[in-house]
């Protein structure tokens, strides 16, 4: 994401998409309290896979020491140097040009550094999360849920979330997030075809996922099993000829006294999966097309599916697919 360094303090700045500055406080996303700054400044705005900043002052920017044109996007590059003031010391280095990224702030100075949301996060780290945080994209909005509470809330720009003895803020940058979701909810899912490998005494899982351009290696997991378990359910609501809508939906307790884990380590397992499709998808896919989630309930989410046990068909819905 683009990056200002501030000359005198040597702090960085983070963009948003469409970045306001400006002296009226509540309406600028960078506060600039001098009397030649007006109420809104400047803009600084992703457009066209590119930095842009037009000046909306009556006292002008300076970009390398030259005045721009006012009302007039001016490309910015890595190096370049702004300036909001020639009185007072507002001089900027732009240090990264790179698209608007969604992060996590640290609050406090001691924590470790900033860190870059991509859909999936696992705080405070992978092995052991106490927190994950994830983007839903149908609703267009981030939500953390809290392991050890089993709370799932959402969590907006500015807000702080407490992983341990640390707290993050998340600094919402605008586009980047909006363009993921139109991608994700462009792609579909109805075709893929998930191929499950279970071993005879069902301790290793391993999954394939077919699309119409290639076969994707899931390796073996252990979460894998669980979704596998997910599609046993789902296929025998199909047999017994529930409703498309209703099929496949089964309690986290159950699920959880099915596998002989926790409900917590259910919950874990099941946004291991989740993460590991989306990023092996390229994040082309949201998540519920593999495993879908409400109140309590979880379901498989793929429409076609065969699970193998050794190397014999257990069970396939190729020839019986859901509309």
């Amino acid at each position: 994401m683009a990056i200002l360094k501030h000359t005198k303090s040597q702090k960085n700045l983070y963009l948003r998409a469409f970045h306001r500055f400006g002296r009226l406080a509540h309406s600028v996303d960078t506060f600039l309290d001098f009397p030649e700054v007006t109420r809104i400044h400047a803009v600084i705005e992703w457009l066209n896979e590119q930095w842009y900043i037009n000046d909306l002052s009556k006292n002008g920017v300076w970009l390398n020491d030259i005045k721009i044109t006012t009302n007039q996007n001016t490309p910015l590059k890595q190096g370049d140097k702004l300036s909001f003031s020639q009185i007072n010391n507002l001089m900027y280095h732009v240090t990264s040009v790179e698209p608007p990224r969604d992060l996590l702030f640290p609050v406090n100075e001691s924590q470790e550094q900033i860190i870059y949301l991509e859909q999936y996060h696992f705080l405070p780290n992978n092995k052991h999360p106490e927190v994950i945080l994830h983007f839903d994209s149908q609703q267009h909005c981030w939500y953390y849920e809290d392991m050890h509470e089993h709370l799932q809330q959402p969590i907006n720009d500015g807000q702080d979330l407490r992983v341990g003895n640390n707290v993050w803020r998340l600094f919402l940058a605008g586009a980047a997030t909006q363009e993921k979701t139109v991608e994700l909810k462009a792609q579909p899912s109805n075709n893929l075809e998930f191929i499950f490998n279970l071993s005879l005494d069902e301790e290793l899982a391993e999954l394939k996922i077919k699309s119409q351009t290639a076969l994707l290696d899931f390796d073996v997991r252990s979460h894998h099993y669980l979704t596998l378990l997910l599609a046993r359910y789902k296929l025998q609501d199909m047999q017994n000829g529930f409703e498309a809508d209703t099929q496949g939906w089964v309690q986290v307790k159950k699920l959880a006294k099915d596998l002989g884990i926790s409900e917590a380590h259910v919950n874990i397992q099941i946004h291991r999966a989740r993460k590991q499709f989306v990023e092996l998808l390229n994040n082309e896919i949201i998540p519920s097309a593999l495993i879908e989630r409400k109140r309590g309930k979880v379901r498989f989410g793929g429409k076609l599916f065969t699970i193998y046990k050794g190397k014999k068909i257990e069970s396939s819905n190729l020839e019986n697919t859901i509309e």
